[in-house]
């Protein structure tokens, strides 16, 4: 059997392999500076509207508070009315 072509071949498997992890340096080249930046954008952005939305809900909590409140006076109010009313 002939050794040679498959030496040949991890050779070549061998040099591709080198050759394909050698491109991964450690400087950032403009397109990897500019997926970061965008990756940051989208973060900030995801932050900004989960704050934004925490905000509103509370918010919403209170108002829904305060209108039940202003009912409930509402209905004493109109429940001494109706006393008032009756007894005179």
């Amino acid at each position: 059997m002939n050794r040679f072509p498959l030496l040949g071949l991890c050779l070549v498997c061998a040099f591709g392999l080198v050759a394909s992890l050698s491109g991964c340096g450690e400087t950032e080249g403009p397109a990897e500076k500019a997926g970061k930046n965008l990756d940051q954008a989208a973060e900030k952005t995801s932050e900004s509207v989960n704050s934004a939305m925490e905000s509103t809900g509370e918010a919403m909590d209170n108002a829904a508070e305060q209108t039940e409140e202003a009912a409930h006076e509402a209905m004493e109010s109109t429940e001494h009315m109706a006393e008032d009313a009756a007894k005179h």
